[in-house]
């Protein structure tokens, strides 16, 4: 049962009024310039009562162009927990627009709960369901837990799907590429139907409705992203060549990425590779690089896996930071090295990345980061390291 805003009392009520007021202001500012530095056309859809908004995520520009449907409702949106260690700007944001804090590489639970709150006073609530953006193109299933929280929140669920965000912002790039983006709501499930359904249905109807293939419509309706560097940094993403199988040897720059070998591929505005072998798209590079690096069939340079210029921190519960190495991290026989500091991946239960360059983790119940302090080395293989060493230990039970 959902409590109206006016039946709220102190802080709160002020809190929700201010948020409101706020984000009319907002609005009006923000809109033209997203319209403008996007592209980008959306459907409306603001609703009278509170409701939990699940969509796909493409970029750090997502909560803002969803919220260009959303003209008359504020909505407090999940984020990454290190949104919180900015100093004074964490406490303007949040005075602004109450983000609802998520520690990627943690179970949840207390984001699932503030998110139940916010609900049950009244409050629209976004999740990118998935808890990343994707490397691929291709959208990243969301969490199972996310269909639980949509069948016991009591409120309306809308799925909401962002296209053409993907060749825009990757998730591997720096800056813009002008092409085409649209913004839409596919599913409107009210709480009656959430309880008529199954956790699993519920959580196939998700997927389903925020599903977008980035290369199957560019297949089908190709669209030129313009810009320029469009392979810089991709690097970030793909680490493995393809000709030589050598790990980290691979160079995006201008339209190319190129290894020391001699490989060479144009990304092109369409987003896809020429020519077009050994792969046509990302994923398929992606999907044959992971396969290879589960199986350790790429060659490991003699020092073992690393990077320069990392640091390692602890991570309180207030948010607060503790420095506990800084230099050479290493993947050597399942374990993460830097300073004196010895990580076996088997002690590590949780991990994720933020961007391209934060890995962040759980281990024996403390939160932890390893940043790069530049922009360009792949953090992703050490997270992919942990996934292959977790699957390995549980085929071992």
């Amino acid at each position: 049962m959902f409590l109206h805003p006016d039946t709220l009392e102190g802080d709160t009520m002020n809190d929700l009024k201010r948020h409101r007021f706020l984000w009319k202001i907002l609005y009006t500012i923000l809109r033209p310039y997203i319209i403008l530095k996007f592209a980008y056309t959306h459907d409306k859809a603001s609703r009278e009562e509170p409701c939990l908004i699940i969509s796909n995520h493409v970029s750090n520009w997502d909560p803002f162009l969803l919220a260009m449907s959303f003209k008359d409702q504020h909505i407090s949106y999940v984020a990454s927990e290190h949104l919180f260690r900015m100093g004074w700007l964490s406490k303007l944001i949040q005075w602004l627009v109450a983000v609802i804090p998520r520690r990627k590489g943690s179970t949840g639970m207390d984001t699932a709960m503030t998110c139940l709150r916010q609900l049950r006073a009244g409050q629209s609530v976004c999740i990118f369901g998935s808890g990343e953006t994707t490397w691929d193109g291709l959208t990243v299933p969301v969490l199972p837990a996310t269909a639980m929280l949509a069948q016991i929140s009591g409120a309306t669920l809308i799925t909401y799907r962002i296209e053409g965000g993907y060749l825009t912002n990757p998730r591997w790039g720096k800056g813009l590429r002008r092409g085409k983006m649209h913004g839409s709501v596919v599913g409107v499930y009210t709480a009656e139907q959430l309880k008529g359904m199954k956790k699993d249905e519920i959580l196939a109807a998700i997927n389903n409705d925020i599903n977008e293939d980035t290369w199957v419509n560019q297949t089908e309706n190709p669209i030129a992203y313009k810009g320029k560097n469009r392979a810089r940094y991709m690097e970030t993403a793909l680490f493995i060549c393809p000709k030589c199988r050598q790990v980290g040897t691979l160079k995006g720059e201008d339209d190319h990425i190129r290894c020391s070998c001699g490989f060479d591929l144009c990304f092109t505005e369409t987003g896809f590779f020429e020519p077009a072998e050994p792969f046509r798209t990302i994923a398929e590079w992606d999907a044959w690089q992971l396969e290879h690096f589960r199986n350790g069939d790429y060659i490991m340079p003699a020092d073992g896996i690393s990077d320069e210029n990392i640091t390692y921190i602890r991570v309180a519960d207030d948010h607060h930071t503790e420095l506990l190495a800084e230099g050479r991290l290493t993947l050597k026989e399942n374990c993460l090295l830097i300073g004196e500091h010895t990580l076996p991946l088997g002690d590590i239960s949780n991990m994720a990345i933020v961007r391209t360059n934060r890995l962040i983790f759980s281990m024996n119940g403390e939160y932890y980061e390893l940043k790069s302090n530049v922009w360009g080395p792949c953090m992703r293989k050490y997270l992919l390291a942990w996934q292959n060493a977790k699957a390995a230990d549980a085929g071992k039970g």
